[in-house]
């Protein structure tokens, strides 16, 4: 975290959080638009895009800039120095990664962008419950009722828009961010501060683009990769990958170790505002009422939390915000 506080300190930290966020939110309407116009862009190729494709070009590209902008020597000698609990800490985050990013993936193809943003807004809370249960830390009861008005607003929008059935493509969002919570856990506990940023970073995305790269050419062949390269689909591709996944990651640990909890709170409520945003100007989907309602209700909910844990020595809500970015954002 030093690593990129120290190389952006004249830019103020709250500016770098917002960025951040505006980013990372882009992650599930970009590829909702890479799915939807991929044989467009591509020049006439059937199915370009797919989850192990696109994930892999974003991963290891991810992980080249990483290990390019550090050093890959100085990267492997920082792994070689960590010892076996946090390197198998790493390990099981980027299997994790890999299984969040899929079922991302996944559920984008049965359910909307918008529902996919606010139900992946449970992550965080999960994320907090799980960590002050094993953790041992009070939630206030301000947290509490944040939380709940954060739950309530996931469970009314995965059952009001599907008539009281959750679909295929929220059900996978909602594991998702199941997902999410036991990675950041396993992150808090097992890697974070113990092995250096750059580290953490390149090895999640270099095992991750891995596992997506034998899935692929299992499922598809050699030349499925250069499909996601076909056409115009390089330029959106590119922005993807070094952009929207490097970029905002190291804007989001370089800007919250300056930060307190609630100010980060505060903050991140934006990115569910970004990520409808971006679904209607990218994707066309125009928010209905109880998706409006919903909205409100978790920046409410996200608002009241950090305000509850203002006052605590180590509060709970610092343990929600503290990964990188919620479920719904996380390819």
């Amino acid at each position: 975290m030093n690593e990129v506080s120290s190389s952006s300190s004249d830019v103020k930290p709250q500016a770098m959080l917002i960025l951040s966020r505006a980013l990372s939110a882009s992650r599930p309407s970009l590829i909702a638009f890479l799915v939807a116009k991929g044989a467009e862009l591509s020049g006439g190729v059937a199915d370009p895009i797919s989850f192990c494709n696109i994930l892999f070009v974003g991963n290891l590209c991810a992980a080249l800039t990483v290990g390019m902008w550090f050093g890959f020597r100085q990267i492997i000698n920082d792994l070689k120095t960590l010892q076996p609990k946090v390197l198998i800490g790493l390990l099981i985050n980027g299997l994790l990664a890999t299984v969040l990013a899929t079922l991302i993936f996944i559920g984008l193809q049965y359910t909307t962008v918008t529902n996919a943003v606010l139900l992946g807004r449970l992550g965080p809370v999960l994320f907090a419950l799980l960590g002050a249960l094993l953790l041992g830390r009070k939630i206030q009861r301000l947290e509490w009722f944040g939380f709940s008005l954060i739950a309530v607003g996931v469970v009314a929008i995965a059952l009001k828009t599907s008539m009281f059935q959750i679909n295929r493509g929220d059900l996978l969002i909602l594991l998702s961010t199941i997902v999410f919570a036991i990675s950041s856990l396993v992150n808090k506990l097992m890697v974070a501060k113990v092995a250096p940023l750059s580290s953490v970073v390149f090895s999640r995305n270099l095992l991750s683009s891995v596992i997506f790269f034998f899935i692929a050419m299992r499922l598809f062949g050699p030349d499925h990769f250069g499909h996601a390269f076909s056409g115009r689909l390089w330029i959106i591709m590119s922005v993807y990958s070094l952009i929207v996944i490097v970029f905002a990651q190291f804007l989001w640990y370089g800007s919250v170790g300056n930060l307190d909890s609630t100010t980060i709170g505060r903050l991140t409520v934006l990115s569910p505002i970004f990520g409808i945003t971006y679904a209607f100007v990218l994707n066309g989907e125009r928010p209905s009422g109880i998706q409006v309602g919903t909205l409100i209700i978790i920046i409410i909910g996200v608002l009241i939390a950090s305000f509850g844990s203002q006052k605590k020595k180590e509060p709970t809500t610092e343990i929600m915000m503290s990964g990188p970015e919620n479920a719904a954002s996380a390819p």
